[in-house]
This record gives structure tokens, sequence and C-alpha cells, in this order.
């Protein structure tokens, strides 16, 4: 059943316009009451938003675009096409707040469709979900083999099933950078710079979001080029050592970061014996198995890369990352058997 609407988020906002930049002058308004996303005069359903994704106090939006009834035949069998509706909040609730709502509420209604499909087809007992202990959003696993682990594709965080009911922060602050594609903790970093000319000077900063594999070469850029003119040099001594910050050392995935700044540098073989050091202690990690899988192919072993994000799937049956990466390698493979089976699951 989808969950009863908590009290309404009211929130200020502009739309983004296609450079994803602020529109107009004045803010609109806009809310959520639990079922449905209003947008000045555009009202969006919870199941209609097929993607939620936030940058700070960006709130990007995909939704399907009505076709034309001229459609021939081959683009109706595609599928819906999709558009993107952006906007920057500035009063009320936060770009955050508002994705937490409303993937709790979207996923519980793709689940409860799906649910009654598995009914109308005489498959009801197939039907299985679990609810992600980061987010509550509604995962839905029917006829996904059982599993140490589960991923939420909603807030792109694994859990282990056994620690479900008292999650580890760790697992929160691990998930896919979005820069170099393997797993690791994407954090915010700020990019400044300070320039003085004669008499002109400036500052130029951005936020970006990445892994700290990815920061660390732009955070010993910003302190050499901000050096002479001191004024920028905190900012890029604070990004530098968030970078080799000691939970990136420690605990279960100790050796992850090692491991993720010499796959980016080529040097797989050193990422694999890091990759393998971390699962003989790990037990159960799909993750890891994931970036071992990334490693493998980027060494030009395409064979064991698939059989590594097998491995991975074998752990979290609905890794969707690791069946990306593996059902064109199967393919390409001739693996036709195993291909088939996974097709099967994710269907």
């Amino acid at each position: 059943m989808t969950p009863a609407p908590d009290a309404p988020q009211r929130f200020k906002f502009h739309f983004l316009n296609d450079q994803g930049q602020p529109a107009g002058m004045f803010r609109k308004k806009g809310s959520w009451d639990g079922e449905t996303l209003t947008l000045d005069d555009l009202t969006l359903p919870a199941a209609a938003l097929l993607e939620v994704q936030v940058r700070d106090k960006l709130l990007f939006l995909a939704v399907p675009v009505g076709g034309n009834e001229g459609e021939d035949e081959a683009t109706e069998a595609a599928g819906p096409q999709v558009g993107t509706v952006g906007a920057s909040i500035s009063g009320g609730a936060t770009a955050q707040s508002l994705k937490a709502a409303i993937d709790v509420a979207r996923s519980a209604v793709w689940a409860e469709s799906h649910r009654e499909q598995l009914e109308r087809d005489g498959r009801g007992a197939a039907f299985r979900s679990a609810t992600c202990p980061h987010c509550a959003a509604t995962v839905v696993l029917s006829d996904m083999p059982r599993t140490p682990q589960v991923y939420c594709a909603f807030c792109g965080t694994l859990w282990t099933e056994r620690t479900a009911a008292d999650p580890p922060a760790w697992e929160r602050k691990h998930r896919i950078c979005e820069e170099c594609g393997y797993f690791a903790a994407p954090r915010k970093f700020t990019v400044f710079y300070f320039y003085f000319l004669l008499v002109v000077y400036g500052w130029n900063t951005r936020s970006t979001w990445r892994c700290p594999a990815c920061m660390r070469g732009d955070a010993w850029k910003m302190l050499i080029l901000n050096a002479p003119f001191l004024l920028g040099v905190p900012v890029a001594l604070t990004q530098l050592t968030r970078t080799y910050g000691s939970d990136l050392t420690g605990g279960p995935y100790a050796g992850l970061d090692a491991g993720n700044k010499a796959a980016r540098a080529g040097r797989f073989d050193a990422a694999i014996a890091k990759y393998r050091a971390i699962l003989e202690r790990l037990g159960a990690g799909a993750e890891v198995k994931y970036n071992l899988g990334l490693a493998l192919a980027g060494a030009g072993d395409a064979d064991r890369a698939a059989d590594a994000f097998l491995a991975s799937l074998d752990d979290c049956a609905n890794y969707v990352p690791a069946f990306e990466r593996v059902a064109p390698l199967l393919e390409e493979a001739g693996r036709t058997d195993e291909l088939a089976e996974l097709k099967r699951q994710w269907a």
C-alpha cells in the first residue's frame, strides 16, 4: 500500500533554463503533498517522476513526454520519450528533503503497480520487496535470488541484510563515483582559485561531487596555483586534507581509495591486489567485486572481468552497476545461457 501522505512541504523555486541557470526574476511557489509535486502550474504525480536527482539546491526531474498521434509502431514500442525539468530550490523545503520524500512515494507506487501486475498474471506469490534502511524507498526484488546484500537505486547505496535494522554509517557514505565509475566514497569538494593581477583581482569557485581519488590531482593543482596569492591557500589545504581523510584509510574499506587511485593511474595489477585484500576480510562485497571487474576489464582480461561482475551479482542480485557492465561482456563472449538467465531475472 502507498504510505499516507506526510505534511505538505512548501518551497520557493526558479525553473532552470537550457543552460542550467535560474530563469526569471521572481520566485515561484511549489509544494509536495506526499503524492503530487506542484511546480507553479505544473502538476507531477509521483508515478510520473522517472528519475529524481539533486545537486546542492538544484532539483532535476525526468518525466515522460507525451507522444504524437502520428508516431509509428517502432517509436511507440521503444517506450515514452523522456524530458527533464530543473528547479533551483531557494526557500522552505530543501532539494534534498524533496528528493527523499518523492523517492519514498514513487517507489511505493511502482512496487504496488508491479504487485498488481503479477497478480493479474497469476504470479502474485513471486512479488518480493525490501525497504531501504538508508532512504526508506521500496526496492522491488521479484524473481531475484536472495543474496546477502541489496542495492537501492534511489539513494545509490548497498546494504547488508543482516545489519539492515541498524545500518552502519559507512554504507551510506559509499557509492559509485559519477566521474570515474568506481565504487568509492564520493563527497562534495570546493574548487577555489584567487587571482591578483596589478589592479585586477577576483576569484572563481564551484562545487563538485567526486571521490577523493578523482579530486586529489585538482586539490594539488589548486594549492600550487593559489600559493602566490595566499588567500586561496586555506581553501586548497582544506580540500587537499579531505582527499587524504582518515576515514579513507581505516574500517572495512581500508585500501579501497588506494586501489581506486591505482586503477585511475592505469596500474591495474596494484588495484586488483588491493581489491582482493579487501575481499579477504569483507566477506560479501558486491561493490568491491564490481571494482575488481572494472580493473580486470581495464587490464584487458574481459573474461575474468565478466566473472568478477557475476560474482558481484552473487553477493547482490539487483546490483544495477554490475548488471550493466556484465551483460555486454557475456554477449561478446558468447556466454548466451548465463546472459539469458540474467535477462530473465531483470525483466
